[in-house]
């Protein structure tokens, strides 16, 4: 059987691996095309994540920073200020905003507490020196990241020199009259739908008084 066309033309054998050819140089040009969907998509992902990272990063340090050693003096003697539990903090702080009205930063020193429920990270700030702010029922409540899942704090007990200082996972004002000297945090927050874990992040308390 004669496989040619015509004598100018393609043969039948000729015809399918041109097909074929052209199969495989398309297959390859969607493999590369999907392979670069994909990669643009984990760089636009790991942008977000970092993001996310920095924004979570930069507003807990702004507030830990200023965190200031307000002591009260009481009928059973004096208290600090300064609250911390494995996944609770509460403290007061100089780091306010300037262009706020509320009552809280208009006084130069207000008092926050961090922590995460179902509605994720929480910020409570109160007037320190108006109301037991170590109630949880005062002062105004605000959702910082509705993804945080957890969050857990350490803190650092240098209380003199000659100690060796400590992390612990609490701060009882009761039995402290000074604040920690560094706070550890560690976050999880969720990205569609996977828990991203935070470096941890150790943020240098300004001042210390005992």
């Amino acid at each position: 059987m004669n496989l040619k066309l015509n004598n100018n033309g393609f043969t039948l054998l000729e015809l399918l691996i041109s097909i074929t050819l052209s199969v495989i140089v398309l297959a390859i040009l969607f493999a590369g095309m999907r392979l670069g969907y994909k990669s643009q998509e984990k760089g636009k992902e790991r942008e977000e994540i970092s993001q996310r990272m920095r924004i979570l990063g930069d507003r807990i340090t702004w507030l830990l920073r200023g965190a200031y050693p307000y002591i009260i003096t009481r009928p059973e003697g004096k208290k600090v200020y300064f609250m911390g539990k494995s996944d609770t903090i509460g403290f007061v702080t100089t780091s306010v905003e300037n262009t706020a009205e509320g009552p809280e930063d208009r006084a130069g020193l207000k008092w926050v507490s961090l922590s995460v429920d179902s509605s994720g990270l929480k910020l409570r700030e109160a007037v320190y020196f108006l109301e037991d702010v170590f109630e949880d029922t005062v002062g105004k409540t605000y959702i910082i990241d509705p993804t945080v899942q957890k969050i857990d704090f350490e803190y650092l007990d240098s209380p003199d020199q000659d100690i060796e200082a400590i992390w612990e996972t609490e701060w009882d004002p009761s039995e402290k009259n000074y604040i920690p000297s560094a706070v550890k945090v560690r976050i999880v927050f969720k990205y569609n739908d996977k828990d991203i874990r935070m470096p941890d992040l150790i943020v240098k308390v300004g001042s210390i008084r005992k």
